[in-house]
């Protein structure tokens, strides 16, 4: 695989592997895809769906019971 990057992206990682933080640019660029990974995950439009479901819904009570269906119909949006 092949990635052109921005001479301003190619900067930031050389100054994460000087910083000691990562080992080289590898690292970096897998940790930044890691970090993508679950922002997409915290993002993801299934998830909005069911809270905004709940949160326009008639009052229920709130309990693990709940969460779990709210969970169940996010995962099925997946």
């Amino acid at each position: 695989m092949r990635v052109t990057l921005t001479r301003e992206l190619e900067l930031l990682i050389r100054e994460k592997v000087r910083s000691g933080r990562y080992a080289d640019e590898s690292d970096v660029v897998r940790d930044a895809l890691r970090a993508l990974e679950q922002r997409d995950d915290f993002e993801s439009p299934a998830l909005e769906a069911a809270l905004l479901e709940g949160v326009r819904s008639s009052r229920r009570q709130y309990n693990k019971r709940t969460l779990d269906r709210i969970r169940k119909g996010a995962n099925e949006l997946r």
